[in-house]
């Protein structure tokens, strides 16, 4: 992505890229009983063969 959109003013710009680097820092971590409850689901609804 570019760091300069040329539709956006200069505060909307500043605006845009602080979003972005906090938006970076976020990470997810799912709890093991949510892989767990989504494993178990795909397994539930695969395809018969």
């Amino acid at each position: 992505m570019k760091d300069q959109d040329p539709e956006l003013s200069r505060e909307e710009q500043i605006c845009f890229n602080q979003t972005r680097k906090a938006l970076d820092t976020i990470r997810f971590s799912p709890r093991p009983e949510t892989l767990q409850a989504i494993s178990d689901y795909a397994k539930k609804t695969q395809p018969v063969k």
